[in-house]
């Protein structure tokens, strides 16, 4: 990208941190550091009511299809998912993963590289690094339970929460993955993200390393990652021996197929299947 032109994005593309907190939900900013990256993250938290502890979970955002959309993001904090685990009793943490938004400094932390020739474990190392920065910040907190916790994420975030799970964090009871993968594009690519194949061969690799069970949850239409991808990915996870079920459900307006999880109309799709992945997977977790 031209010098001049990554200038004039970066002088727009300060996305405004100033949305009013919700009282309600106990909503926080709080500023996380990364030590390894020698960077710091934005976390934004809810909690419930009450003094704890609580069991807790990392939220983890997707990824545009442009470096433009991504450098306008603004703070993470996706209400209607949010309120369905803080009345469960659940805090939840939401950072931005470093190079979004107002963090931009022009390049992603989770960046692949190209879709000819992707890097999809780098993408994997960068965003593992800011969600467990995230934990480590998050069981310093005394209303938490540091053995109680969840990994949960949409679309790149998903993927960032799979990965992030193979470093075997403590306490972990599940990776929940909605729409997750990385290297779709609707317009360009519509169901067939890049180099699926490639990707897949990263979950067989991830999946022996993976000790807790995860949800892959998808609607059938969705246009970024179509059903075809959907079932290989999750057959190269079981095929190493990775734990979890696969839900894909009936076609879904929103967001073409890809905004279940963020979504009102969503709501009872996904919350019907966490309810029955926990009790099939005898996770001992409230929900």
């Amino acid at each position: 990208m031209p010098g001049f032109l990554l200038a004039g994005i970066l002088s727009f593309a300060q996305p405004a941190w100033s949305e009013a907190l919700n009282a309600q939900l106990r909503e926080t900013v709080n500023d996380v550091p990364v030590p390894a990256a020698g960077a710091s993250i934005v976390v934004t938290a809810f909690r419930p009511q009450g003094a704890g502890p609580f069991p807790w979970l990392v939220l983890s955002h997707g990824t545009a299809t442009t470096l433009e959309a991504n450098l306008a993001k603004g703070r993470y904090r996706p209400l209607y998912p949010v309120r369905e685990w803080v009345k469960r009793g659940y805090a939840v943490f939401v950072p931005m993963r470093r190079g979004y938004g107002a963090q931009s400094g022009g390049r992603l932390g989770d960046a692949y590289g190209s879709c000819g020739r992707p890097d999809f474990r780098r993408a994997g190392e960068g965003a593992a690094l800011d969600l467990l920065a995230a934990v480590d910040w998050a069981k310093t907190q005394p209303d938490l339970d540091p053995k109680r916790w969840l990994l949960v994420g949409q679309s790149a975030g998903g993927f960032a929460s799979i990965y992030a799970a193979s470093k075997r964090p403590a306490g972990l009871a599940a990776v929940l993955a909605f729409s997750a993968g990385r290297g779709g594009d609707p317009d360009k690519r519509p169901g067939e993200p890049c180099a699926s194949d490639k990707l897949a061969e990263l979950f067989a690799a991830l999946a022996p390393q993976i000790a807790v069970p995860v949800l892959w949850f998808y609607a059938r239409n969705d246009a970024f990652i179509g059903e075809r991808v959907q079932k290989l990915w999750f057959d190269s996870f079981r095929s190493t021996g990775g734990r979890g079920e696969l839900i894909q459900v009936a076609p879904f307006a929103q967001a073409r197929g890809h905004g279940v999880f963020p979504s009102a109309q969503g709501t009872p799709l996904w919350t019907a299947a966490v309810a029955e992945f926990f009790r099939a997977q005898s996770i001992g977790l409230p929900f």
